[in-house]
């Protein structure tokens, strides 16, 4: 087996997930796949996997394990050479997966793939960057996301990069004996960061490769629930900071985030969001001199 595709649906409306199927079943790789979906829970999004049964692994979960548990479920039971996690909040272009994995069997070195990822619009989605670091956030944050809106997809090249987003990723099974790919202390959130700085550190190369594209439409498994998203941002956030970068990046994130969040929650009217703010001042409290 060549490759093994792995959709989490979980919070998503069955359209969606019904589209992001569609295009994966459009596609003519020239080679074998399997399609793995991990049923997250799911209530509407179930609805959306019948029309396809026969052509899919259907896993389920009874309860959302979170998106890095219930991945690594659909890795552990993947056949392929390739895995690709891909979000079921996507559409492939038809070549898309024939041109991934022929880029990766050009470059040995490759420990992830991201491709060209873009806005229903067709306008570019910010799917890449440097490793992660304060540094590099702040970047990010201030300059590169606001240029990206102004990027134009087709003048855009291949280029090794620190981190390539999860939304479509690429990379080797060979590399996660017993499907161990995403780091299960992580529920949501820098999954993708925290999986490319390890792959780097064992010498394997991340690449963004706009030679294949998607549409990714995006927030669709987390709009009903931004309370426990921003508390679980920060959660896996401070897990990558501890697991990757020196002590005094992670103390200096933490003191910027209590100065930040004690602030809003002195201003905040709004219940729900006082209690995420609280849960955030919480962790930061938690363990406040890292390993």
């Amino acid at each position: 087996m060549k490759l093994s595709v792995i959709l989490v649906v979980s919070l998503e409306k069955a359209d969606v997930v019904r589209t992001a199927l569609e295009s994966l079943f459009s596609s003519r790789p020239g080679f074998p796949i399997e399609v793995i979906v991990v049923d997250n829970a799911s209530r509407e999004a179930a609805s959306a996997l019948e029309p396809f049964r026969s052509r899919l692994t259907v896993m389920r979960n009874e309860e959302n394990i979170g998106f890095t548990r219930a991945n690594n479920r659909g890795a552990a039971r993947a056949k392929g050479e390739y895995l690709l996690f891909l979000n079921s909040d996507t559409r492939l272009s038809p070549d898309a997966l024939a041109a991934m994995v022929a880029f990766a069997d050009a470059h040995p070195d490759a420990g992830a793939v991201g491709p060209l990822v873009l806005n229903p619009d067709g306008s570019f989605q910010l799917s890449f960057g440097r490793p992660i670091s304060l540094f590099s956030e702040f970047e990010q944050k201030a300059f590169r996301t606001p240029a990206s809106r102004r990027v134009e997809p087709q003048k855009l090249r291949t280029r090794e990069v620190g981190w390539v987003s999860g939304c479509c990723l690429l990379t080797r099974r060979e590399y996660f004996p017993g499907g161990k790919v995403f780091d299960e202390e992580i529920f949501l959130y820098f999954d993708d960061s925290e999986l490319c700085a390890r792959l780097r550190g064992l010498g394997r190369k991340v690449y963004f490769f706009p030679g294949a594209s998607i549409v990714h439409y995006g927030g669709a498994s987390v709009k009903s629930m931004p309370a426990r998203t921003a508390v679980e941002y920060r959660r896996s956030q401070l897990t990558v900071y501890r697991k990757h970068l020196p002590k005094w990046q992670t103390r200096t994130l933490k003191g910027y985030l209590f100065l930040k969040f004690r602030w809003q929650l002195l201003r905040s009217r709004d219940e729900e969001d006082k209690q995420a703010m609280v849960q955030i001042l919480e962790l930061l409290k938690k363990n406040s001199d890292p390993k």
